[in-house]
């Protein structure tokens, strides 16, 4: 799998996924403002970059990109202790990679805490696309990529094979398995994840903390990059320190 590091290399690690459409580029802009202090490992999954093509539909589900997310934590990360955050997608991955680690499948450690960016519990509720015709589907695909100003997108059959596994999924289950600090930070007019999904994982995670943006949208970790990285700042400064503050929850909007 392709990994890139940004940031200084005694920094404390945050492995950060990326999500459906983008790659590891989505993540740079919030990395290189924060790389004074942090190191972001920042994997591209399969289709992604220059990640191999998935040999087929079945490698992209949540699932499987939770196992490969699993073996980067291994090998970059060991027993140090690191922060987990996605974007989007990455957000469904973490879910994932939270039940690993629940039922005792994961080859991994847990992180010390998690930030969930413009993300969803729950896939099955939103539309980041509408057709099923194949080439219907590459065209919504295309223009997706466009609105978002994705630079460097997935290839658009990995798109749809990804679209195909995750849009049925819900994870509203898996939230009680974030057992760890989470920073939920989202766009008070996402447009592919409604704010309304963030209030319900803010609900369900006990020790939770909610950052909405007034008038942000999906791609806020581009154009609002020096507001996440206020509240991202503040929450890693918190949690990569020996000693944690106790559990207090709140919300900011």
């Amino acid at each position: 799998m392709e990994i890139r590091r940004v940031g200084t290399s005694d920094g404390f690690p945050v492995v950060a996924l990326h999500g459906i459409q983008g790659t590891n580029d989505s993540w740079v802009p919030l990395a290189t403002a924060l790389g004074d202090a942090f190191e972001f490992i920042l994997p591209n999954l399969p289709g992604r970059g220059d990640a191999a093509f998935p040999a087929s539909a079945k490698a992209c589900s949540a699932d499987a990109f939770a196992q490969l997310a699993g073996d980067v934590i291994a090998q970059e990360i060991g027993a140090r202790p690191y922060v987990l955050a996605g974007w989007s997608m990455g957000v469904s991955v973490i879910f994932e990679l939270m039940a690993q680690l629940a039922n005792g499948t994961a080859r991994h450690a847990p992180p010390v805490a998690v930030m969930l960016m413009s993300g969803t519990a729950q896939l099955n509720e939103v539309r980041w696309f509408e057709a099923s015709e194949e080439s219907a589907l590459r065209d919504e695909i295309r223009q997706r990529e466009i609105r978002l100003g994705l630079k460097r997108a997935a290839h658009p059959q990995v798109v749809a094979w990804t679209w195909q596994a995750l849009k049925p999924v819900s994870h509203l289950a898996h939230l009680t398995h974030v057992t760890m600090p989470a920073l939920i930070v989202h766009g008070s007019d996402d447009e592919d994840c409604p704010v309304a999904h963030a209030h319900r994982m803010h609900e369900g995670i006990r020790d939770a903390t909610l950052h909405v943006i007034p008038g942000a949208r999906h791609s806020l970790l581009t154009q609002n990059t020096q507001a996440v990285g206020v509240a991202v700042r503040a929450f890693l400064s918190r949690h990569s320190a020996p000693s944690q503050p106790p559990f207090n929850r709140k919300e900011n909007s």
